[in-house]
């Protein structure tokens, strides 16, 4: 009976040790960096469906960066989803816009797109574009940062007699970078909530929100568009060269 006795302890310590280790890996198999990582493997071992599957476990979970849609659009692009890889990796460049290999991995996603097109831009429109380096929280740190400079370059003027002519013209300058860089981030922001991606092998656009409506144009898998206006089941869009139609809410997704 006391050898017994001495067992019984023992069994429950290691009983105990076995629930706490299945509860850590349990744990460990729901953290962020193990799902992206093993993502990350199934993707090296052209899983490409099981990558997208862990990848988007994170997404699910309110998590997002550049990398995880990066690595997304990877994934679709190996498996001939073009509008879903260029719509991840549109939603990856506004999180790394600077990356090399996103740039060179859009490039030629883009180059596979049937009969696309470029947006006609204004020589405002051409200098805005050279502020697509910065993310929308950059630009607004520079955004504060110009302020904070122009109000002190605004005091200094009044105070100190000597620098005044040379703050004012500080201050000249400082006012044109600042006006730049907030229409630069107006232009992000407004984008934010209208740009798409068409996701289907072809959408045509419709004069009128109806399946009977004569079509306007034709839409091709992994083109950009903008969102005009929602209606049910129809959504009213532009394509980058001004023409405006109707297609389906499925046949594109918001970047």
């Amino acid at each position: 009976m006391k050898g017994r006795h001495l067992i019984f302890p023992h069994i429950i310590i290691i009983f105990s040790m076995l629930m706490f280790m299945q509860s850590a890996w349990a744990q460990q198999e729901r953290s962020p960096n193990y799902i992206f990582n093993r993502g990350n493997t199934f993707y090296e071992e052209g899983q490409y469906d099981k990558a997208i599957k862990e990848y988007s476990q994170l997404l699910e979970q309110g998590l997002e960066s550049g990398n995880l849609y990066f690595n997304l659009g990877n994934s679709y692009f190996k498996k001939d989803e073009l509008g879903k890889a260029i719509l991840n990796y549109e939603r990856a460049g506004r999180l790394i816009p600077r990356d090399g290999d996103l740039k060179s991995n859009y490039k030629f996603a883009s180059s596979k797109i049937a009969y696309n097109m470029h947006e006609g831009s204004s020589w405002l429109q051409s200098a805005l574009d050279k502020f697509n380096i910065f993310t929308i929280n950059e630009v607004t740190i520079i955004l504060s940062c110009i302020f904070i400079s122009i109000v002190l370059f605004l005091i200094a003027g009044i105070l100190v007699i000597k620098i005044r002519r040379y703050a004012y013209i500080v201050l000249a300058v400082s006012i044109i970078i600042f006006i730049t860089f907030a229409f630069s981030l107006y232009g992000k922001v407004s984008a934010l909530d209208s740009e798409a991606v068409i996701i289907s092998e072809n959408a045509d656009a419709k004069f009128e929100p109806v399946d009977s409506a004569t079509t306007h144009f034709t839409l091709y898998e992994g083109m950009k568009i903008y969102v005009l206006e929602l209606k049910k089941e129809w959504v009213k869009v532009r394509r980058p060269d001004g023409k405006i139609g109707w297609i389906r809410v499925n046949e594109m997704e918001k970047i």
